[in-house]
């Protein structure tokens, strides 16, 4: 009996250790295929990264070009707004100048003017005519005086129905030459503008007497001898005086007292002061 359970001792510890290492061998074989699956999964997401990297960069640098066109595009934009709000701060700064000027009506107010606006000036003839937008249905004639607040720009030379054209005193076609006034101390100064100096840009009478002594900064004003203009429109100053080329008599520069090269209102003289009848004629007390 011994000897049978000394016997089973042994199969049966035989038993155990072929159990413990059929369970070791296939622990080892399931770890074994862990790592190696870890090892499969690792690569393959390695990889992943190494060709999404690239794609990543190349999909991030558009965005950022994108990006970057947009804000050029906003920027430009906003420089273009800028230099709008620039010009329209400087056209409404010159119109409000003007509206300054016009509310002045004092000195011309006696001509019963009417306002007009420069709708055409071509840039061959640009120191010669305008156009303005009033015509004959507004009362417009030849010969008939077109001034500003600040003088005389020229008159008018053309009438249509509903526009005109106005010869400048600056123009260098003049059919007829303009007689002026320049006023001095005690007596006044008769002379004849006859050309404008392009070079100058002055205004020109010649032929003035030696005997006279013409100061700079003299007014000079329409006379309303022959040309149809009313008296006493200023027309500028003296700016330099000198002899002509014999010596034998003396050149005057006049300087406009309305600046002829940018015009945009004018008013048209619809009347002269001399026609307005006194208290006296009126029948007034």
């Amino acid at each position: 009996m011994s000897n049978f359970f000394k016997n089973n001792k042994l199969v049966f510890f035989l038993i155990s250790m072929v159990l413990l290492i059929v369970i070791v061998g296939y622990s080892m074989r399931a770890q074994s295929a862990s790592l190696s699956e870890q090892y499969a999964s690792d690569t393959s997401s390695f990889g992943g990264r190494i060709v999404s990297y690239p794609v990543t960069m190349v999909s991030n640098f558009f965005t950022n070009l994108t990006t970057s066109e947009d804000d050029v595009k906003k920027l430009k934009e906003e420089a273009k707004r800028t230099e709008q709000i620039k010009a329209d701060k400087a056209r409404l700064e010159k119109e409000n100048k003007e509206l300054k000027k016009e509310l002045d009506m004092k000195d011309i107010s006696q001509f019963n003017p009417i306002s007009a606006t420069v709708i055409a000036r071509s840039p061959d003839q640009w120191m010669n005519t305008i156009i303005i937008d009033k015509g004959k249905k507004s009362g417009m004639k030849e010969n008939m005086a077109v001034i500003t607040s600040e003088g005389l720009v020229g008159r008018i030379k053309k009438a249509n129905q509903f526009s005109s054209q106005v010869e400048l005193i600056s123009t260098s076609v003049k059919t007829s030459k303009l007689s002026v006034d320049i006023q001095q101390e005690g007596e006044n100064v008769f002379g004849m503008i006859n050309r404008y100096d392009e070079e100058k840009g002055l205004l020109v009478i010649s032929d003035i007497d030696n005997k006279y002594k013409i100061k700079k900064g003299s007014k000079v004003v329409t006379n309303g001898l022959g040309d149809q203009l009313p008296k006493g429109l200023l027309v500028g100053e003296v700016e330099k005086v000198e002899n002509d080329e014999y010596g034998l008599s003396k050149v005057a520069y006049i300087k406009t007292s309305t600046n002829i090269k940018d015009l945009s209102h004018v008013y048209v003289a619809n009347r002269d002061p001399e026609t307005i009848p006194s208290a006296d004629e009126s029948g007034e007390e």
